[in-house]
């Protein structure tokens, strides 16, 4: 009998401490993510190049809330290895970092949210078509779906489009898309 009881009592205290902090985002929080992305390059009259890859890194930011929405800025940055290599012409993303206003609506312990902000990125590379070493701003959009596990830890998922226009120069243009997968701690 006692067997029995266990699991139901443990299932009991699980839902009942996930109540108390349900819906609390309110908060600062640091964490990390990683994934995979991919993109392409529009080079104007030279070639068209296909980029994918793992991206990951770390994320800080705050959340306030405003009745049953969740608002706040968020920062950031990837390593990636997102690299080019086609028909001689060979080169990579260093990096990725982003600043963002993240929306969301609070769903208890679950909030969807999208995304918008500014996207910074360096390339060094592309021997072999032209020789082209590129830090270059852009804009990102995205969205999102973050779970509370418990009152400090949190995981997610992301997806985010990204593009930059004119990329060095006028007429080259990249986009790519990453989907992390993130883990925060709030305080």
């Amino acid at each position: 009998m006692k067997s029995k009881c266990f699991p139901a009592l443990l299932l009991f205290s699980a839902a009942t401490a996930t109540s108390a902090f349900a819906g609390d985002w309110e908060g600062g929080y640091v964490g990390g993510q990683i994934g995979y992305g991919s993109g392409d390059f529009d080079l104007g009259t030279l070639t068209d190049l296909d980029t994918d890859g793992a991206v990951g890194g770390f994320t800080i930011g705050y959340l306030w809330e405003l009745g049953d929405w969740a608002v706040g800025p968020e920062l950031q940055y990837d390593f990636s290895d997102l690299s080019v290599d086609s028909g001689g012409a060979t080169g990579d993303f260093d990096g990725i970092a982003r600043l963002k206003l993240r929306a969301g609506y609070d769903l208890g312990n679950a909030l969807l949210y999208g995304s918008l902000g500014f996207a910074y990125t360096n390339f060094d590379g592309l021997s072999g078509v032209t020789s082209i070493d590129f830090d270059d701003p852009g804009y990102v959009i995205g969205f999102g779906y973050d779970h509370q596990i418990n009152d400090q830890w949190v995981i997610g998922g992301e997806y985010q489009y990204h593009k930059f226009d004119d990329f060095g120069t006028d007429g080259n243009d990249v986009d790519f898309g990453t989907l992390h997968i993130r883990a925060m701690f709030r305080f």
